[in-house]
């Protein structure tokens, strides 16, 4: 019994550290990454406003389901990795600006904006996200995330899927 009540205010200290650690974050973030690729920005432009392509070529979404528009904004609901978001193309301005929102319907919404312009015989593909997780528990639980990562991610994928 000592036993169980020691695993159990452990476990409490630990929740209340993550949702401690989590208030005291902010609920918003920006990350930024750029990459430069070797092909026009026509080319990436394809590549990136193909949305229902992307579980063929991007590791982080398993699945794309078109959905009805959202007010004339095509919109989506895409999972990554076990986790399902809506998502709508807020602006499309071919070949050099694209900005997809996610929804706020859970843990954590925001936007995704891609940036492209000429560079020498490619492209300089700049990647913006602005997220918010409004739960402290889930800030907590990212206290030591890599805003960047998922960022970095999209751009390694695509560029392996550049070269294919």
């Amino acid at each position: 019994m000592k036993w169980l009540l020691i695993g159990l205010g452990a476990l409490a200290t630990l929740i209340l550290t993550i949702f401690v650690a989590g208030s005291l974050r902010p609920a918003s973030h920006t990350a930024s990454v750029t990459a430069e690729l070797p092909v026009s920005p026509d080319s990436v432009w394809r590549i990136i406003s193909d949305v229902e392509a992307q579980p063929r070529w991007l590791p982080l979404v398993s699945e794309v389901k078109r959905l009805p528009d959202d007010a004339g904004r095509p919109s989506y609901l895409e999972n990554f990795d076990g986790f399902e978001a809506t998502t709508v193309i807020t602006e499309s301005s071919r070949p050099t600006r694209l900005v997809k929102e996610i929804l706020p319907t859970g843990p954590f919404y925001g936007s995704w904006t891609w940036e492209l312009s000429p560079s020498g015989t490619g492209t300089r593909l700049v990647i913006t996200e602005r997220g918010t997780v409004d739960n402290a528990f889930f800030r907590g639980m990212m206290v030591f995330q890599d805003y960047q990562k998922s960022l970095r991610d999209y751009v390694a994928a695509l560029e392996r899927r550049i070269r294919t």
